[in-house]
């Protein structure tokens, strides 16, 4: 999987991205989205939701959610995220594709769309759970 088809790819699906440490990044209103090349066998897209758990009911709320993704879901795989402040939590998503056999352009898209919906789906049920972790402003009405 070469960064230039990613990138082709997800021009092709109209999604602003940017370039850092061999990731591609595409920023949304509640999350990043980083799809990472790092191993040639695997294509991922991980994704760091903007909330935070900064005090103990938001951490159980986060614990529980990631509990409940990994035991219902068949994906994205959630984890918890510790800050470097040591004192709060976050969230992270991811979806993985083996890709040590190639991929077409059709399983490449239907990747792409999956794990966008997927992770777009788990962190819309934790924000209507947990209001309170919702910190940012929506960008205006379209």
């Amino acid at each position: 999987m070469s960064p230039a088809r990613l990138e082709r790819l997800l021009t092709g699906h109209d999604l602003r991205f940017g370039a850092e440490d061999g990731q591609l990044i595409v920023p949304t209103l509640n999350a990043l989205y980083f799809w990472n090349l790092e191993n040639p066998n695997i294509l991922q897209v991980r994704a760091q939701w903007r909330g935070r758990a900064e005090d103990s009911d938001s951490f159980e709320a986060l614990v529980e959610a990631v509990a409940r993704c990994n035991s219902t879901r068949s994906g994205p795989k959630a984890y918890l995220l510790p800050f470097q402040d040591g004192t709060s939590y976050g969230l992270s998503a991811e979806c993985n594709v083996i890709t040590s056999a190639g991929l077409t352009q059709e399983q490449m898209d239907t990747f792409c769309e999956t794990s966008l919906e997927m992770i777009m789906s788990f962190f819309t049920e934790l924000e209507t759970l947990n209001p309170q972790m919702v910190t940012w402003q929506d960008g205006g009405a379209g």
